[in-house]
């Protein structure tokens, strides 16, 4: 941001948001001292010393001040008080921590307050409910705690108050349901509790969006069944508040038009319940495991509406009768349930207007046809069905039927799938289907093709043909595909994850993937791939690559010493966002099997910050390359079951995100270098079967090994082998297992856990639990993540 802007000290209004600028906001700033309005809002800005502080001091006419997403990492002065001219003050997403001054009380005039997404700390300031002009008030997504003030001024103008997500306590307030202007709510996600009886809501007349999810709010059902309404009530949120009963109150919201009770204890449902909500466009009643949704009667609930329906992990048995009346219906979720039985032409036709159905994880056994011709949507994975595929309809660019029992040949109608769309996805992993690909170009359209687990043979079908193609992930894990892989596939151009493992391909190395620029995951464990992995001329080779495994095949010859230079994505995983890969489509997530602790562990999800190299079980020969000590970010790496000869380089000092290396059954010499004591997430290390001798490292993640680490190595001494080295040594430091597990190493069981639970915890993830030795790159790495906070300016709509 230029200094000049200090020169027009007769400026009123400056606004630059969400232009080009980025660096620092420069001091000369404060010399606009006629600034009735300043907007610098904008993703790249920094505030740093006491510039920010200074502009307040000299800027004592602002009547507006924006600041969203500019970086200011320090606390709210007091000072903020002196502008006491303010009306709008907006600083959501600036970084902000400690508490909220008290001194926002003399900001009389001030009409629009948001201090959200900040790291505000300390309890909810008395002066802010003060403010009697005050129609907007956002403290959302900060850690602020303790309980609401008791007693505050007349809040006649407030119209949304914001305090989702933070850790606010006690009881909610009388005076907050007396609030006349009151139009949207949100006390979500807090530590609330007390059952405040639903009919003091009542008084709220003007309220249209009432958010109370994720407390303990409700969890008596002791309500007033006096009859009340909220005329204006729009959308309603109660889940997750332990309701055991249908809330009473709720059959009179006539015009609701979204209702959220998921995750609740609620017993029964019945028809009459929604017999008023005709304007009802939304209603999430999945997640309460004891529901009981009767039949009776429900084939007279028509709500004319009703554009999307959630029963998921209800316990359904049968498909519910009403389904057939809701000719509105787009979306459709039952899945997690224990719905039997068949989809037959002899049933009565339902959802014939669906775009999105989602019945994965049933008991269906037989789907016959199709009856939802407008499609777009269709997970039918992890039910028992059997027999041959049916192809959905033309309409389709999402279908998932893994886990089940489908036999045969997949037909050549699957050409016409997912044509135009830009993530279209076809998952057939995890069944008995068999006999070969069908040819056609229809497939370089997919996004996501997920063929593992099942019985294709043969060649692997052109699938890009061309560069004009959409696939992002292959994967054809787990078959019986045979000969050389199709030299198309260098014009996947888009290609991410490439998983071709445990088939019968029969090819050289694929030097040609290495040009493909977004290539992070290459699989081509246990096949019959054979010949040398040769040095590359191009040095952005691979560039992108995290994920490299070629264990259980055939290769041969030296490791390459510049190969490993090219791969650039293992070397600065400190910029990249903390994420799953494929989380940012809602149907399909990567997966993958990686060896690690000695065994095949499926990662169900693929950190974004996850790097590995296994080239384990081959005929590699020669020395291990120093090159190798510059991928900083791997956390996995097996070299074991080859003929590697030579020392350890001492070079792995720098890999310091090192969690799990494997070496063993090789004829590496040479003593262990010291250097490798300063591994700290170092958990699994496997050094057996060699030729190395000396004393072993001592200190830190090298007194947890055990004996079995160094096994067939005669010549090693030192803790925790029994052969004494012959000198004074230092008596071993001794870590427990649980202190091992929180100070230096990850629990691997965690880990795992994580990636089953679907958590954003994995590998890398471990390390902000650390108390010792947080490495600088990961606490800047998650500081750029929370810059990126995306702001919903809509979610008040």
């Amino acid at each position: 941001m230029a200094s000049q802007f200090g020169q027009l000290t007769s400026l009123t209004h400056l606004n630059i948001s969400w232009s080009s600028f980025i660096g620092k906001v420069p001091p000369e700033i404060s010399r606009l001292s006629k600034l009735l309005s300043l907007d610098l809002s904008m993703y790249g800005l920094m505030f740093e010393g006491h510039v920010f502080e200074n502009m307040v001091a000299n800027l004592t006419q602002l009547r507006h001040l924006l600041l969203s997403d500019v970086n200011m990492s320090q606390e709210l002065p007091d000072s903020i008080g002196d502008l006491t001219s303010l009306e709008i003050l907006d600083l959501p997403v600036n970084h902000l921590g400690g508490p909220i001054p008290a001194s926002v009380g003399n900001l009389t005039p001030l009409k629009y307050l948001d201090l959200s997404d900040n790291n505000l700390s300390g309890v909810l300031p008395v002066s802010a409910f003060n403010l009697r002009q005050v129609q907007f008030v956002d403290f959302s997504e900060n850690k602020l705690a303790g309980s609401f003030p008791s007693q505050v001024s007349e809040l006649s103008q407030l119209s949304i108050l914001d305090l989702d997500r933070n850790f606010l306590s006690g009881r909610v307030p009388s005076w907050l349901f007396s609030l006349p202007s009151l139009v949207l709510l949100r006390l979500s996600n807090n530590k609330l509790s007390g059952n405040f009886e639903l009919d003091i809501l009542s008084k709220l007349k003007k309220l249209e969006s009432l958010t109370l999810s994720n407390n303990a709010l409700l969890s008596s059902t002791s309500e007033s069944k006096a009859s009340y309404s909220l005329p204006n009530l729009l959308s309603l949120n109660l889940s997750s508040c332990d309701i055991i009963d249908f809330p009473d109150f709720v059959r009179n919201l006539e015009g609701l038009r979204e209702l959220d009770l998921s995750n609740n204890r609620i017993h029964v449902i019945e028809a009459n319940m929604f017999v008023k909500l005709k304007e009802l466009q939304r209603l999430d009643l999945s997640h309460n495991s004891l529901l009981s949704l009767s039949n009776n009667g429900n084939l007279s609930l028509f709500l004319p509406n009703l554009d999307y329906l959630s029963l998921s992990s209800c316990n359904l048995t049968e498909f519910a009768n009403f389904l057939t009346i809701q000719e509105s219906l787009r979306e459709l979720y039952l899945s997690n349930n224990s719905i039997q039985g068949q989809i037959t032409k002899q049933e009565r036709t339902w959802g014939s207007n669906l775009g999105t159905l989602d019945l994965s994880n049933n008991l269906l056994t037989v789907v016959e046809y199709y009856p939802w011709r407008n499609i777009n949507v269709l997970r039918l994975d992890s039910n028992l069905l059997e027999g041959p595929l049916l192809v959905p309809p033309p309409s389709t660019s999402i279908f998932s039927i893994s886990n089940n029992k489908l036999t045969g040949e997949v037909p050549y109608s699957i050409c016409e799938f997912g044509d135009s769309e830009i993530d279209a996805t076809l998952d057939l992993s995890h069944n008995n289907l068999s006999g070969v690909i069908p040819k056609c170009p229809g497939l370089a359209n997919i996004a996501y093709l997920d063929l593992h687990a099942n019985n294709f043979h043969g060649n692997i079908p052109d699938f890009c043909v061309n560069e004009n193609n959409m696939l992002s992930t292959l994967n054809l894990n787990d078959n019986d595909f045979d000969g050389p892989l199709p030299t198309s596939l260098a014009n996947c151009l888009l290609l991410e994850v490439l998983i071709l493992g445990n088939n019968k391909i029969n090819d050289t190395f694929p030097y040609s993937l290495g040009n493909l620029p977004s290539l992070q995951v290459l699989v081509l464990r246990s096949n019959n791939f054979h010949g040398q992995v040769i040095n590359p001329d191009n040095q952005s080779y691979f560039s992108s690559l995290r994920i490299l495994d070629l264990s259980h095949n055939n290769f041969s010859g030296y490791l390459p010493t510049t190969f490993f230079k090219s791969l650039e994505g293992m070397m600065g995983l400190a910029d990249v966002d903390m994420a799953y890969m494929g989380d940012r489509f809602q149907y399909y997530t990567d997966s993958m099997v990686l060896t690690m602790k000695g065994e095949d562990i499926v990662l169900e999800r693929i950190l974004t910050i996850f790097a590995a190299i296994d080239m384990s079980s081959n005929k590699f020969e020669g020395t291990i390359p120093e090159t190798v000590g510059n991928l900083i970010s791997l956390q996995v790496l097996n070299f074991s079951h080859n003929h590697l000869t030579g020392h350890i380089p001492s070079s792995w000092e720098n890999l310091v995100a090192l969690e799990s290396l494997d070496l063993s059954c090789n004829k590496l010499v040479g003593e262990i270098p010291s250097e490798l004591a300063g591994l700290n997430f170092l958990e699994v290390l496997n050094l057996s079967e060699n030729q190395l001798v000396g004393l072993i490292p001592q200190g830190k993640q090298f007194n947890t090994f055990l004996n079995d680490s160094y096994a067939g190595n005669i010549g090693l001494c030192g803790f925790p082998v029994s052969k004494s080295c012959g000198r004074s040594e230092p008596p071993p430091e001794i870590f427990e297992e649980e202190e091992v597990d929180s100070a230096f190493g990850l629990d691997w069981k965690f880990v795992m856990m994580g990636y089953g639970c679907g958590m954003v915890f994995g590998f890398s993830a471990g390390y902000i639990m650390m108390t010792i030795g947080k490495p600088k790159w990961l606490v800047g790495m998650i500081q750029r993540a929370g810059n990126r906070v995306l702001r919903r300016f809509k979610k008040y709509r």
